[in-house]
């Protein structure tokens, strides 16, 4: 039997997600409710740390390297850990089907590639809000053709705006220097099965390449990638190298344990090794 994606299959997951947080179980559909919801889940950051672990054990299971609401939610308390935009996205599509809201996922094109994006529109009397997970947005912007939406965290601007021509919505994240683009989507629904496909797919994009994670806190946005982080406030970008206190700046601004991040990085070691394996016996090539 072919595997499905069916958020309500996932009531756990949405109740220890509710009960962490404090959160009423209301199945009623109001802007208050989702604003909380996204306030509470925006504790769950941006890290591809589980996911490339998830993809060394389970690398030839596609139904089993996927996380899904339980696994995500139960690796958040154990390990303060998030996921990509796939597992978040599903998950808060899950909760929110759970309170009653109306929405579909959309598919994002980035510069890297199409479909590697992905977040949630929800209807909400009689309008359409982008809910974006991944980039850890807090606040529903609504979707308007006619008219640009802006919206202003601690640490940056966003802008929403729609390209007729395209028959898209374009993101942009902007602060006092620059403005930059970030991605573009259609408002249409992703049948869960196409929305399958793109995760099946993220698991062999550049992405998983190296780790990264994102938080967003009062006052600006923590970005790491490899050996550097990147501080960005409304005034503007630094980048500090940690290569030397790599693993305890993590666990400072991340709660993830040292020994995580290790098991991380050797998983990483060893997808890239297989990668490169596989690639070398496509190619017919023999090694000595």
């Amino acid at each position: 039997m072919a595997f499905i994606l069916d958020p309500q299959q996932h009531d756990a997951g949405v109740r220890l997600f509710l009960r962490h947080y404090a959160l009423s179980p209301s199945r009623r559909p109001a802007l208050e409710t989702l604003q909380q919801i996204l306030a509470a889940f925006a504790h769950l950051p941006y890290e591809n740390l589980s996911k490339i672990i998830k993809f060394n054990r389970c690398s030839e299971n596609e139904a089993r390297r996927l996380r899904l609401p339980e696994e995500v939610i139960a690796e958040h308390l154990q390990w303060h850990l998030g996921g990509t935009c796939f597992s978040l996205t599903f998950f808060l599509q899950t909760i929110l089907q759970h309170h009653g809201f109306a929405g579909y996922i959309v598919m994002g094109d980035m510069k890297a590639g199409k479909n590697i994006h992905c977040a949630l529109v929800v209807m909400l009397e009689g309008v359409r809000y982008l809910v974006d997970p991944g980039y850890l947005l807090r606040q529903p912007l609504a979707l308007d053709p006619k008219r640009p939406r802006l919206y202003h965290t601690e640490f940056t601007g966003v802008e929403l705006r729609f390209d007729e021509p395209a028959g898209g919505y374009d993101v942009f994240t902007f602060n006092r220097q620059a403005m930059k683009w970030r991605y573009r989507f259609a408002d249409r629904p992703t049948p869960p099965e196409e929305f399958l496909q793109h995760w099946q797919d993220s698991f062999h994009r550049n992405s998983m390449h190296g780790l990264c994670l994102t938080r967003a806190t009062a006052e600006e946005l923590i970005f790491i990638r490899q050996d550097f982080m990147r501080l960005t406030t409304l005034d503007g970008k630094r980048n500090i190298p940690i290569k030397a206190n790599y693993h305890a700046t993590i666990q400072e601004i991340f709660g993830i344990a040292p020994e995580y991040v290790e098991q991380a990085q050797a998983a990483l070691r060893e997808n890239l090794a297989r990668e490169r394996a596989a690639q070398t016996a496509s190619s017919g090539q023999v090694q000595y």
